[in-house]
């Protein structure tokens, strides 16, 4: 049997040769007839007519097909994608596209670039030729974070080089994290004199600094491979102090390539990419390097460090909406974040949320911090990493179990230390994290107990230094010590002035605001009236002292709402009184003649001597 084959309309092909002659009779196999095919270099779509004649349409003028379908797994949610292979002009490309976007068809200009031509009203066709047309498409899954993830019945722990699980490497899963994370490759030492090595190679970077910077700093690698943490550790120092290079020490850890100048991340990305890399990291150290302000009040800079630790803290991310205009799954950081910077990030919240480590000129120690970098080049510290998430593989339940119950006896052992109230928390799980570790070396051999003791008993008292030294930058960013601080310029600097009772010069009015008369015998007051001491008690007008406050701290200005302020000042226990009556923090008083509501301090909370 014969059909007649119709084409209509005769092109040229713009890769130089003609669409292929169609009006021509062939003989067609009515038992293997198909909607799509490929004809040279186009792709062609084959229709059966109710006269039993064939026509053949091209629809296309290069061949593509589907080679994979993939599934990008974060973790919390799928994404499917298509590998496609193509061909035009006798070049061929492999690229994968998202499953939503190869449906629409845009990307082919963009991939194949101008040549590329969908013929008119043959979109639709393109798209189904391709997939009619792809025969047998390999499954993929890949992975797309790092850390920890159960393949079957067991634990593996996912880097970019592959999976680690309770016997070594694990063939047949594939990891794709971020292209910023791609140097995130473990080892696994070879014997038990190789995985000794790499361990005391790891605990020589204790000798680089004092104790209280390096312990903490190494205690954080082990701890961020146990598990999802919610503090930040921030390394903060003046220049040249070797804070870089000391934290790529512990970074390098997770992978040898990632040394002072080959770090994952910096405070020059965006937020949304910092957030992500946070996300993508699951399990891991992520070192954010130079946060370095251009100047006070940096607030594109201070809005990036705000949105990091701040999701760090709360295991939050903003929420976003998908292109379909549903609520997408939230990308919180999964990963331990290690900062550096000469500056710390301000704002009394924030630094709650971190453990900042101070570096001082001359703390690091060239010596050992030259042989750490050797050892970090040589793959040891990621064949320590290595051999530590292997040996956790195979009890990861049970020593997750172990660790929260660790941190809540340690954590509240730490009730009465300074500073803010995660600081116990966030040094719980520093302590226990490195037990866990020491537990591991002295298990294979590394350490001995009598140096198991040691090394257990000088990270309690690194812990405990850094702690105390945590309160002097959480209440120097605290707005009620500032608040109070800020008082205390206004009054010396005339911008303000306090009153007594009747409204008039108080005693010791020098100190409050007020200045001598020409002539000497009387005071004048300087500034706005914000309030009015009575003996030892100081009666705040709280609008007005608020407002003369966020004028003189000018670009570094409280942060928080004038309601915000009071409950603050609450909470410092700065408020002497508080109207228990009405369940509100104004009192009432009759000062100056009138009924005022105000808030009520310690006088001696803003002048050196009660008045």
């Amino acid at each position: 049997m014969k059909f007649r084959m119709i084409f209509l309309g005769a092109e040229q092909d713009p890769d130089g040769g003609t669409v292929p002659e169609l009006d021509a009779d062939i003989p067609v196999d009515e038992s293997s007839l198909r909607c799509y095919e490929y004809s040279g270099t186009h792709m062609v779509r084959r229709d059966q007519l109710a006269n039993g004649r064939v026509r053949r349409t091209p629809v296309a003028n290069f061949r593509a097909r589907i080679v994979s379908d993939i599934i990008r797994d974060d973790g919390a949610q799928q994404q499917r994608e298509f590998g496609v292979e193509a061909e035009l002009g006798g070049s061929r490309q492999v690229f994968a596209l998202p499953a939503a976007e190869f449906g629409r068809m845009g990307w082919v200009l963009e991939r194949l670039g101008p040549r590329a031509i969908i013929y008119p009203g043959q979109q639709q066709h393109v798209r189904a030729a391709m997939q009619s047309l792809s025969g047998a498409i390999h499954q993929e899954h890949i992975y797309a974070h790092l850390g920890w993830r159960r393949h079957g019945s067991q634990w593996v722990y996912l880097h970019a080089g592959g999976a680690l699980g309770v016997g070594g490497p694990v063939n047949g899963l594939q990891v794709q994290p971020p292209a910023a994370l791609q140097h995130y490759q473990l080892r696994v030492p070879a014997n038990h004199g190789q995985l000794t090595t790499a361990v005391r190679a790891s605990l020589q970077i204790l000798l680089a600094a004092p104790d209280r910077i390096s312990f903490p700093l190494l205690a954080s690698v082990y701890r961020a491979a146990l598990g999802a943490s919610h503090f930040s550790l921030f390394l903060s120092g003046p220049s040249g102090v070797f804070k870089t290079a000391f934290a790529a020490l512990a970074q390098q850890h997770f992978g040898a390539a990632m040394d002072a100048s080959g770090l994952p991340a910096n405070f020059a990305s965006t937020a949304n990419a910092l957030e992500r890399l946070a996300y993508a990291a699951k399990d891991a150290l992520l070192v954010v390097d130079d946060f370095a302000p251009a100047g006070v009040g940096d607030g594109l800079l201070e809005s990036v460090t705000e949105r990091l630790f701040r999701g760090v803290g709360n295991a939050q991310a903003r929420s976003r909406l998908g292109g379909d205009g549903r609520l997408q799954t939230q990308q919180a950081p999964r990963g331990l974040v290690l900062g550096t910077g000469e500056a710390v990030p301000p704002g009394q919240s924030i630094r709650a949320r971190l453990l900042i480590v101070e570096m001082d000129a001359g703390a690091v120690r060239r010596t050992a911090l030259n042989a750490g970098q050797s050892a970090g080049r040589e793959g040891l510290l990621a064949a320590a990493m290595g051999a530590f998430v292997v040996w956790l593989a195979g009890t990861y339940e049970a020593m997750q179990n172990r660790l929260q119950q660790r941190v809540q006896v340690l954590r509240s052992q730490g009730h009465g230390m300074a500073g803010h109230a995660r600081t116990p928390a966030a040094m719980a799980e520093l302590r226990a994290g490195w037990e866990i570790f020491l537990d591991f070396a002295e298990e294979k051999g590394a350490i001995g107990g009598l140096e198991r003791a040691e090394l257990e008993e000088r990270a309690r008292q690194a812990l405990v230094e850094l702690a105390e030294r945590q309160a002097k930058y959480q209440t120097a960013g605290d707005p009620a010590v500032r608040f109070t601080g800020l008082l205390k310029a206004a009054l010396a600097t005339g911008q303000a002035y306090v009153a007594d009772r009747q409204g008039k010069a108080p005693t010791e009015a020098a100190g409050w605001g007020w200045q001598r008369t020409g002539s000497g015998h009387g005071w004048k007051p300087r500034g706005r009236c914000i309030g009015w001491v009575v003996n030892g008690d100081l009666y705040l007008e709280p609008s007005a002292s608020y407002q003369v406050v966020q004028e003189i701290a000018g670009t570094e200005s409280l942060a928080v709402s004038e309601a915000a302020l009071r409950r603050r000042l609450w909470e410092q226990g700065l408020l002497a009184s508080r109207d228990t009556a009405r369940q509100v923090l104004l009192v009432r008083r009759i000062l100056a003649g009138a009924a005022r509501k105000v808030l009520h301090l310690r006088a001696s909370h803003v002048l050196a001597r009660s008045a």
